[in-house]
């Protein structure tokens, strides 16, 4: 159905999901409490190459790259 309804794979959508919740936790930790990779793992990735992949593959740059652009 989600395939059928929004054009996207459950495991795209659950992504779009965890990527959105890492970037609200990147943004919110501008005292740079926590690495990158704590904050992606406390959203819901299980590895930091899968977590570097579909950033990637979602955002079009790296997940280094994107944090540059906050500051």
């Amino acid at each position: 159905m989600i395939k059928k309804e929004l054009n996207v794979s459950f495991y795209d959508l659950i992504n779009q999901y965890r990527l959105e919740e890492f970037i609200g936790k990147l943004k919110l930790n501008q005292d740079k409490k926590y690495t990158m990779l704590a904050l992606a793992l406390d959203s819901g990735f299980k590895s930091k190459t899968s977590f570097n992949r579909i950033f990637k593959a979602q955002m079009k740059m790296s997940p280094s790259e994107y944090k540059k652009t906050l500051t």
